[in-house]
């Protein structure tokens, strides 16, 4: 909850009692606060403040419906010109909802130190002693759940590393693989052209089991036809020696 101070600002009594401009306004805003309508009232606060920008009662009044809308930041703005020069029940008061409005923000270390000023100003106040207490487990929490995404992100980082790590090893081994593959087809492809020069150069004869009948016939016929045409030959070469008696 947020402290709210119902303040009228007064003039001395004249022989007559009046409020002045200043204290109506608050009076004003005061009883539109009541009712519910805080951005009503804060205007009544702002309008107050244009002539009596010194008074810190005017920035608690407009801080507090200002936290009432949820405009913390603005409120912690009021709050805090409400601290400046109070009395220490106002600023103790001041300081509670600026520990509230930070809080509300979820800045809760800025809050737990607002929340030890004003018990520093007002010891026995019970709800800034809960307050702080409130703070402060939100304060060990938030800890705890940075920590813990910490170790989180670690872990996840570890993984994401591992796997990316896994898949460079994969890729590096089939890219082994493949180059393996490919020096043995390279290997293989130079033993058949070793082979096939070695045929080449020594003229190798087609393996007579490979012929047709026909083939077959045509070689022997051939062979045949060279036998005859060599002995031809030889005899040719007999007939043309002569002897004719006389000695060698």
């Amino acid at each position: 909850m947020t402290r709210f101070l119902y303040v009228l600002l007064a003039v001395p009594f004249l022989g007559w009692t009046f409020l002045d401009p200043v204290a109506k306004k608050n009076e004003e805003g005061n009883a539109l606060f009541e009712k519910g309508e805080y951005e009503a009232a804060l205007r009544r606060y702002l309008e107050a403040q244009q002539e009596a920008r010194t008074r810190p009662e005017l920035h608690f009044n407009a801080g507090d419906a200002l936290y009432k809308q949820g405009k913390y930041a603005e409120a912690l703005q009021e709050m805090g010109r409400a601290t400046e020069g109070t009395p220490p029940d106002m600023s103790a008061a001041a300081h509670y909802n600026l520990g509230n409005a930070l809080f509300r923000q979820e800045k809760f270390q800025e809050a737990v130190g607002a929340y030890k000023k004003s018990l520093e100003l007002n010891p026995d106040d019970i709800d800034a002693k809960i307050n702080l207490e409130l703070a402060l487990e939100k304060l060990d929490q938030d800890e705890q759940d940075k920590s813990q995404n910490q170790q989180d992100q670690n872990q996840q980082d570890e993984s994401q590393n591992q796997n990316q790590q896994n898949q460079q090893n994969q890729q590096d081994q089939q890219e082994q693989d493949q180059q393996d593959n490919q020096d043995q087809q390279d290997q293989q492809d130079q033993n058949q052209d070793q082979q096939d020069q070695q045929n080449q150069q020594q003229g190798e004869q087609p393996d007579p089991r490979e012929m047709t009948p026909e083939e077959a016939a045509r070689i022997l016929n051939a062979m045949k036809a060279r036998e005859e045409e060599s002995q031809k030959r030889r005899k040719l070469k007999l007939r043309g020696r002569r002897y004719d008696g006389n000695a060698w």
